[in-house]
């Protein structure tokens, strides 16, 4: 045994399993009602949108959120991950975690953005010089990166309640600036663009440096022993490597999709996807929210089986299905206020295909989340790896000629084969060890 974790988990008592789904329905509800908040007001934002700017003005400003979204997500998510998994009973060691994912997920995303800014600039009919281009795109992604990983740090300080705090105040103030814009600043290049990421770099600054710092305060006051290693240095960057190629990439896609309908369609269909994936995303975000509280309580204790997992895949399905329905009935009514040209009817049916995914893809959130939080990474990254090529090749040959329902029906299939593969997983935790790995695997002892 060293000093990189905690003695392996003894034998609990009967009452543990009904205590992980407590503390995973407490940190569910708080990271639900922050998603929640977010998606709200996010998804009034995009309405706001709408209605304030042409399909082709907005379809330009989606894209660009779109492509420096996905480019973000990717730098993120690993590091994230990692402290998700990591930053519990981690000691003296969790401010040396924090610090390392911050410098990891900047480097990452300044890559990743100039890469993203260079399509930008290549695809999309900008008037700014490439150069310049290039460089703004690659700043709003290390802005969005840290952005997320704020909120993986919140939780993984255990903290979830901060998210509804943080993250919808942001986003309330992403909506208050484009009011501002539409009303007093109209004429203003990009709104969408600034009014998401001015706020986000404003609220990164207070979440890292006063909440997650204090998180960071208690965690080493708790556990003193625990310190900074070369074996917990090792271990991180493994497991944040795994977690940024296994779920990065299918993140990222799904986040640069309104960029791709717009440059294999037109600007009009980029917008009509990037509000109709506003329904998708916000559902979605009841899936992420159980999803990370099973994974941070998953790594704290390690009895979560798959009577749990199903369990929690069973009801937010059972919700997603719901709430997709009433969704989906009022899409006619949203869509008909925005007038300038969109189709009621076609972006009822490109809502609809979308939020079929919603409902079907909770079970293989469950299962990956447990496989994450146990460190087993590999079985994730193959399935997202097939995911992502069934995806682009679905997308390549829809869109041209279906646009954005090209784009929701290649994700709804996709998705099938996630449902597929979720459901073979949830089955066979009952017969597989989930302890967390060694540490020369990237995990711990």
């Amino acid at each position: 045994m060293t000093r990189l974790e905690t003695p392996p988990a003894p034998v609990l008592a009967t009452g543990a399993p009904a205590a992980t789904r407590g503390r995973i329905t407490r940190d569910s509800l708080w990271l639900v009602g922050g998603f929640g908040a977010t998606a709200g007001l996010g998804f009034v934002f995009w309405m706001v949108a709408g209605a304030t700017l042409t399909p082709h003005e907005l379809g330009v400003d989606a894209s660009i959120v779109s492509a420096f979204s996905a480019a973000a997500t990717f730098a993120s998510i690993g590091t994230g991950s990692a402290l998700i998994v990591m930053l519990p009973r981690s000691g003296t060691a969790a401010r040396r975690l924090v610090s390392h994912s911050i410098v990891a997920t900047s480097a990452i995303a300044t890559v990743t953005g100039v890469v993203a800014g260079v399509l930008v600039a290549l695809v999309l009919p900008l008037d700014l010089p490439a150069a310049w281009t290039i460089a703004i795109v690659a700043a709003c992604t290390v802005v969005w990166a840290l952005f997320n990983l704020q909120s993986q740090a919140l939780v993984g300080v255990g903290d979830a309640r901060a998210t509804l705090l943080v993250n919808g105040s942001a986003t309330l103030a992403k909506l208050a600036l484009l009011l501002v814009f539409a009303i007093l600043l109209v004429g203003l290049p990009h709104p969408v663009v600034v009014a998401t990421v001015a706020p986000a770099a404003v609220a990164t600054a207070i979440s890292i440096g006063v909440i997650v710092s204090r998180g960071t305060r208690a965690e080493a006051r708790a556990r003193p022993h625990v310190v900074w290693e070369r074996a917990r240095a090792h271990a991180f960057h493994a497991f944040a490597a795994q977690n940024t190629v296994a779920v990065g990439i299918v993140l990222a896609a799904g986040s640069s999709l309104a960029f791709v309908v717009t440059a294999l369609s037109v600007p009009a269909q980029g917008a009509v996807f990037a509000i109709a994936f506003q329904f998708s995303a916000a559902l979605d975000l009841v899936g992420v929210g159980v999803a990370t509280a099973l994974a941070r309580a998953a790594a704290d204790d390690p009895t979560a089986d798959r009577r749990i997992v199903r369990g929690f895949a069973a009801r937010v399905a059972a919700i997603a299905l719901l709430v997709g329905g009433a969704m989906t009935a009022a899409t006619p009514v949203l869509f008909g206020l925005f007038g300038k040209g969109y189709d009621p009817a076609y972006a009822t049916g490109v809502v609809g295909v979308l939020l079929a995914a919603s409902v079907i893809r909770p079970g293989f959130d469950m299962w990956s989340a447990r496989m994450r939080a146990a460190r087993r990474v590999t079985p994730v990254l193959w399935a997202n790896a097939t995911y992502v090529a069934l995806l682009l090749a679905l997308v390549v040959v829809l869109v041209p000629r279906w646009g954005a329902l090209g784009a929701a029906a290649a994700v709804t299939a996709s998705a099938l084969w996630l449902a597929v593969i979720g459901g073979v997983g949830i089955r066979r935790l009952g017969r597989t060890s989930l302890s967390p790995r060694t540490a020369s695997e990237g995990g711990t002892t």
